[in-house]
C-alpha cells in the first residue's frame, strides 16, 4: 500500500503581505515536494541547459542568472543589463495604450484607491495602497478559492478540475468519503487537497498512487479517514495567520479537493505562467516551474512581455524566432490564449493590478493542443519586479491621474511638496 501525502505550496493564495523570504521558501518546499512525490521522472532530464545545480549555479545565462540563483543574478550584469533596456524599451513604446481609454475603466470597491493616490506614488506605495484595500468584505470572491472556481467559470475562463469542495459550516464527512469513491471510480490516481483560508503552504497534501489503494476497502477506508481527520483537524479547525489579516477576517474555513495538473514529458512540477495585468491589459508573465524536457524554470529566466519580447532559457528573444525551441512554441501557440484569459479575468473583477496564474500542459506533438488552465490570482504578489517597477508604479499610477481620480486639496499638495524636499534633502541637494 503506497499513498503519498505531501505537504505542498502551490502558489495558491492572494498574498496579503508581499513578503519575499517566504515567498522564496513556499516556492522552495514546492519544488522539493513535487520532486520527490515523482523521484522516477526526476532522475531522468533531457533538458539542454543543464541540471538543477546548474541552474542555481549563478552563471551568465538566462537558464542559471535569476533571483534564485547564486548571487540572485548579479553574476551577469551584461545580461541584467540588456533585460532592463528590452523591459523599459516595452515600457516606452507601450505606456500611452495601457492607458487608453482608462477614464472608462470601471474599478471595484476592492480595487478602487482614488480616494488614497495622490499622484507622486511609485510602484511600492501603490503595492501598499493595494494591500490595505484587501481589508473588504469582496475579497472573499478572489480569495476563496470555491468562490474564484465559480467566478472564473462565469467569466469563461477554464481553471484546474475541482473534484470535491465544503465550508467549515456545510462540511459532512460521509459526503467527502462518498466523492473519494467517485474519484476512484473515475480512474484518477493522484490528487491534491487545499485549504481554502491559509496561505503559505497551510493545510495543503498531496495524494498520489491512489488507484493501489482505493480499490481494496479495508486499505480504502483507512485511507477515507485520514484524510478527513487532517481536514477536520488541519484545515477546518485553522484559522489564518494574524500577519494575513483579510484571510483571518473575512473567509470561512473551507476545503476543495482538486486534480494533479501535469505538464507532461519530464516535468516534476507544473510549469507555471504568472501573467499580471495592468489596467486591463497584460504587461507581462514569467514562468516557474519545470518544462517537459525537465529544465527546470526559475522565477526571472523566463519573462514575456506584451509584445512578445523579453527572454526565454535560452536567451533575449529575437522576433524572427529560432530562440528557446519551447519557447517559440509557446509563444506561437499557449502566448495568446493566456493573454485574454487574463484579461477576461482581470477586466471582470474590476481590478487595476491583477496577477492571472496558469498551469501550462505541453503537447508531445508539436501540432497537439496545450492545455491552460487557471491555478490562482494573486491581487498582491511578493515579487519585487526588480526590472519592470519603475515602469509597472507609473502606469499603475498615472492611470489614477489620467481618469481624474485623483482629488487634490491643499493638505494633498503640501504632502507632495514635503516629500519632494524630503528626497532632495536625503540626496543634498539644493
Amino acid at each position: 500500500m503506497f499513498v503519498l501525502m505531501v505537504a505542498i505550496a502551490m502558489a495558491a493564495r492572494i498574498d496579503m503581505v508581499a513578503d519575499t523570504g517566504r515567498d522564496s521558501e513556499s516556492a522552495a518546499t514546492t519544488w522539493e515536494r513535487f520532486a520527490s512525490a515523482f523521484p522516477e521522472i526526476h532522475a531522468d532530464s533531457s533538458c539542454p541547459y543543464g541540471d538543477e545545480e546548474k541552474a542555481k549555479s549563478g552563471g551568465v545565462t538566462s537558464f542559471d542568472c535569476h533571483w534564485k540563483s547564486e548571487g540572485m543574478g548579479s553574476s551577469c550584469p551584461d545580461l541584467q543589463a540588456t533585460r532592463l533596456k528590452a523591459v523599459r524599451t516595452f515600457q516606452a513604446k507601450n505606456y500611452a495604450s495601457f492607458l487608453d481609454g482608462v477614464s472608462g475603466y470601471p474599478l471595484s470597491p476592492l480595487f478602487d484607491k482614488s480616494a488614497h493616490v495622490k499622484g507622486d506614488e511609485t510602484y511600492e506605495q501603490m503595492d501598499k495602497l493595494q494591500i490595505q484595500g484587501l481589508m473588504h468584505p469582496e475579497v472573499i470572491n478572489l480569495e476563496d478559492k470555491i468562490n474564484l472556481k465559480k467566478l472564473a467559470k462565469s467569466l469563461g475562463v477554464p481553471t484546474t478540475t475541482m473534484y470535491f469542495s465544503a465550508h467549515e459550516n456545510d462540511w459532512d464527512r460521509e459526503l467527502f468519503k462518498k466523492s473519494l469513491g467517485k474519484i476512484c471510480t473515475m480512474g484518477i490516481d493522484g490528487f491534491f487537497i487545499k485549504a481554502t483560508h491559509l496561505a503559505w503552504s497551510k493545510g495543503q497534501y498531496l495524494v498520489k498512487d491512489f488507484q493501489k489503494d482505493c480499490q481494496q476497502k479495508t486499505s480504502s477506508d483507512r485511507i477515507s479517514e485520514e484524510l478527513a481527520k487532517f481536514i477536520e483537524e488541519s484545515i477546518l479547525s485553522v484559522k489564518a495567520s494574524v500577519a494575513d489579516a483579510h484571510l483571518r477576517e473575512y473567509l470561512t474555513p473551507g476545503v476543495t479537493v482538486e486534480s494533479l495538473f501535469k505538464t507532461g514529458g519530464l516535468s516534476t512540477q507544473p510549469l507555471e505562467a504568472k501573467v499580471q495585468v495592468l489596467w486591463g491589459k497584460v504587461h507581462h508573465m514569467f514562468l516557474i516551474g519545470t518544462d517537459n524536457r525537465g529544465c527546470r524554470v526559475n522565477g526571472g529566466s523566463w519573462q514575456i512581455y506584451g509584445d512578445k519580447t523579453g527572454w526565454d532559457l535560452a536567451g533575449m528573444i529575437k522576433p524572427t524566432g529560432g530562440n528557446d525551441a519551447l519557447g517559440d512554441r509557446l509563444l506561437e501557440k499557449a502566448f495568446q490564449p493566456m493573454v485574454d484569459y487574463a484579461e477576461r479575468f482581470a477586466r471582470g473583477v474590476r481590478a487595476d493590478l491583477m496577477r492571472v496564474d496558469f498551469f501550462i500542459g505541453i503537447p508531445d506533438k508539436a501540432d497537439g493542443e496545450w492545455l491552460i488552465q487557471m491555478n490562482e490570482c494573486e491581487s498582491v504578489s511578493g515579487h519585487p519586479y526588480w526590472h519592470e517597477r519603475h515602469g509597472l508604479g507609473a502606469i499603475w499610477r498615472d492611470g489614477y491621474v489620467l481618469s481624474n481620480r485623483v482629488a487634490m486639496t491643499p493638505k494633498t499638495w503640501s504632502s507632495i511638496v514635503k516629500e519632494t524636499q524630503a528626497d532632495r534633502d536625503a540626496l543634498g541637494l539644493d
